[in-house]
């Protein structure tokens, strides 16, 4: 059985579509990540007074499927492409950056790839 790209195919996922230059994925899965860094801050001698929490950027994955055959034989969206949620929730005014491009298939499967990305900072 061929590989097929449908973009009808819904998972309920509140992060779906996307769009990367132009192009509109269905997302199959997604994982975003709120990280920290821990501050130590010590006296003169070394001893600690405290800790202070610092977020770091949002960074995350997705497995995208093509919405449609035309899309499925464009060129992988290229490192540094900016990822376009389309909800509204707290991640839509956010800007995304691909780190990570990946493209995998297996026989009887959707036309999909799979992205890793981080949050602009503006």
């Amino acid at each position: 059985m061929a590989i097929t790209s449908d973009g009808t195919q819904s998972f309920g996922i509140q992060d779906s579509p996307v769009t990367i230059n132009s192009i509109v994925y269905v997302v199959e899965s997604a994982s975003f990540t709120y990280g920290s860094n821990r501050v130590d801050i010590d006296d003169s001698n070394g001893e600690p007074l405290g800790s202070t929490i610092v977020p770091s950027r949002v960074e995350g994955s997705m497995t995208l499927q093509y919405s449609t055959d035309s899309d499925s034989t464009a060129p992988n969206p290229a490192l540094g492409e900016e990822l376009v949620l389309g909800t509204t929730n707290a991640r839509n005014n956010t800007t995304y950056l691909l780190t990570e491009v990946g493209d995998a298939q297996t026989q009887s499967d959707y036309g999909k790839l799979s992205i890793s990305f981080y949050e602009k900072i503006n």
